[in-house]
């Protein structure tokens, strides 16, 4: 499993090297940005790491933050880089938990009304997203794209 996501970040940066610069960004009247992570306990990275790539190569400012991250990193990178969207992916059924923590924590810092939260992994769904008061839910990188696109107010 570990080499599998090893080899999946390798070749991740060889098809992001692929895409042409600035081919969907000049479409965008202002950049969009992106805050993406997985949650505290949470190891595991490959799906959020293809939708990181996904939305950048569809024009997103996106800051992958990485895995196994505290509500407080995910806060303290809100603050600084300002962005659109954050999204907060969680492979394991016991670390969804980090997802409803990060809605809470954005709320207590005083971010909520600031940043939409999309949230994703593969034991997520629609009814966990609106129960933690998430903004969207994304079962793909496909999804996490077109869900992106409405929630900043993007059409192309």
């Amino acid at each position: 499993m570990i080499l599998a996501a090893d080899t999946m970040q390798a070749a991740t940066v060889i098809c992001e090297a692929a895409i042409p610069k600035g081919t969907l960004k000049a479409k965008l009247k202002a950049k969009k940005k992106v805050v993406i992570g997985t949650v505290a306990g949470d190891i595991h990275d490959i799906g959020k790491s293809i939708v990181a790539s996904v939305l950048s190569a569809n024009g997103f400012e996106v800051y992958d933050l990485g895995r196994d991250l505290p509500t407080e990193t995910f806060v303290e990178k809100i603050r600084e880089l300002e962005p659109d969207v954050v999204g907060a992916s969680a492979l394991l059924t016991f670390t969804m938990d980090g997802q409803k923590k990060l809605v809470e924590g954005l709320k207590e810092a005083g971010l909520r009304d600031k940043v939409k939260v999309i949230v994703g992994g593969a034991p997520v769904n629609q009814a966990w997203a609106e129960r933690i008061g998430a903004d969207a839910y994304a079962e793909n990188a496909a999804t996490a794209v077109t869900k992106v696109k409405e929630l900043t107010g993007l059409q192309f």
